[in-house]
């Protein structure tokens, strides 16, 4: 191999530091284990059996795609309605902005459930936590779709967005427990890309379920039958990815796969459950690596996905005299060709840079490479947010509208992709923290997005309003690039967190 035993020196820097207190530096040098281009793996997998870094690339790839298809579903659940908000405004006789609002506390929810459930799941495992959100979230999507009033849809909806959005925080940590980081980068993308396609396809089914004269309580009937079948499915085939790379862990017997497939109490052997656990998400905030990243993450996708989702039904209709099917049709098809072209560049183009620039220095890896792919995303998503604004306010041709929607979503798919591996690479033992933090970030802002868009567009109109967003996405997304520069040095001076590193 290209770097031999004459090396070991690099290798051994280049492993993540939750190997070390397991091992002595010395049986490092001898056991590092390399991957086909003669570089150190990271993180180094155990000789566990149960490690999921030691699964067969296809069961880890059968848990990617059902964790991935979660969170799809959980954004899907959020956005099917959306095209349909006109004959539930009329059914509940509410306004257009206050029946926004179905989605945007669906929203809201979402992003407070990773701060509750993820501390859990870091004690208790993954699995149980995705059983028990995955059964509740069945139950509160057909409530929503049986409610006859607005403050019933809307308290169902909280809690379908509590309990059916555990994926969007904790699908993240998953993945890392599955993959090396020289793979981060394309799983990320593909479970990155299902989180945000969930929430583009949703519109353009929504809209045809109204004009094949299916109420708007199908809207919330249907994402709680899919859910249904894939339940069974779940349960009978994801084992347990939370592991334990502590020195206690490594002491005791393997287990058996039959103990991975069960809920037995703790799934982590040297933790407990504490207070602080809940806040351990804001206490991330401290570190530079993850504050710049989720600022510019939770902006970009609040303007450039939720503000096109939240506010597609009002002013399709007072521009282009839209009915729902036809909105659906508009705001979907460029959100899902714009973010599967967006994958299409962002996860190969990340995991690429990452692996020339660490042959570069002899086998060193450093996240900050990553965020030399996020370049093209600073440019296309505000891009695409005028192009849209200034579209909707001449009264161009519905075209152009789409154009603009496909190319900020093109860039944000970028960001997404990006982002979550980045700061998963940065701090691999909190990534369940971190997978709360965005989650939490993206959902909050874009909670928000729903109260001012649409007054602000009416009011200065929507090319003002809209060119006003994208400088904001632009000016929030100048601090992540100074990581490039920098990040680095910041991490050393701040060190790793004191909290999780027996991952």
């Amino acid at each position: 191999m290209a770097f031999g035993h004459s090396r070991k020196d690099v290798e051994i820097s280049s492993i993540d530091s939750e190997s070390k207190h397991v091992h002595s530096k010395s049986s490092q040098a001898a056991e590092v284990k390399l991957d086909k281009r003669g570089m150190p793996l990271v993180p180094q997998p155990t000789s566990d059996p149960l490690d999921p870094l030691n699964w067969s690339l296809w069961l880890k790839i059968l848990v990617l795609l059902q964790v991935s298809l979660l969170a799809f579903l959980a954004l899907f659940s959020a956005s099917l309605i959306t095209p349909a908000f006109v004959p539930l405004s009329a059914s509940l006789h509410r306004d257009l902005t206050e029946t926004a609002y179905v989605t945007s506390v669906f929203i809201a929810f979402v992003g407070a459930s990773s701060l509750f459930w993820n501390p859990i799941a870091n004690v208790y495992g993954r699995r149980p936590i995705y059983i028990i959100s995955i059964s509740v979230a069945i139950a509160t999507s057909a409530a929503s779709g049986a409610s006859r009033t607005y403050g019933e849809l809307i308290a169902f909806r909280a809690l379908n967005g509590f309990f059916g959005g555990v994926a969007l925080g904790l699908g993240s940590a998953t993945v890392t427990d599955l993959f090396f980081e020289h793979q981060r980068g394309f799983y990320m993308g593909i479970y990155t890309l299902s989180l945000i396609t969930g929430g583009h396809i949703a519109p353009i089914a929504g809209g045809y379920i109204v004009k094949n004269t299916l109420t708007w309580h199908w809207c919330f009937y249907i994402p709680a039958i899919i859910t249904a079948f894939m339940l069974p499915l779940f349960i009978l085939t994801v084992p347990e990815t939370l592991y334990s790379h502590s020195a206690e862990r490594a002491q005791r017997p393997y287990g058996s796969w039959m103990e991975n497939m069960t809920m037995r109490g703790r799934a982590h052997s040297t933790r407990s459950l504490k207070l602080i656990d809940f806040f351990r998400p804001i206490q991330m905030l401290m570190y530079p690596s993850v504050l710049l990243p989720t600022l510019y993450y939770s902006v970009s996708f609040g303007y450039g996905s939720i503000l096109f989702i939240i506010t597609s039904a009002n002013i399709f209709l007072k521009v282009y005299k839209y009915k729902p099917y036809q909105t659906g049709v508009l705001l979907g098809v460029p959100l899902t060709v714009g973010s599967v072209v967006g994958e299409l560049v962002a996860g190969g183009l990340s995991d690429w840079i990452s692996e020339k620039r660490a042959l570069a220095r002899s086998g060193v890896r450093k996240p900050e490479d990553r965020l030399l792919a996020l370049f093209p995303a600073i440019v296309l998503l505000p891009l695409g947010i005028i192009i849209e604004g200034v579209c909707l306010t001449h009264k161009l041709h519905a075209t152009g509208t789409g154009f603009g929607i496909a190319i900020a979503s093109l860039g944000l798919q970028i960001a997404t992709t990006v982002v979550y591996t980045y700061t998963a690479e940065c701090y691999r033992q909190q990534a369940a923290e971190i997978g709360s933090l965005l989650n939490f970030g993206r959902q909050i802002f874009g909670f928000g997005v729903g109260f001012y868009a649409v007054k602000l567009g009416t009011k200065v109109g929507f090319q003002n309003a809209w060119i006003t967003f994208a400088f904001i996405n632009f000016a929030v997304s100048l601090p992540v690039l100074a990581l490039i520069l920098v990040g680095e040095k910041w991490r050393n001076a701040m060190g790793q967190p004191g909290f999780h590193r027996d991952l």
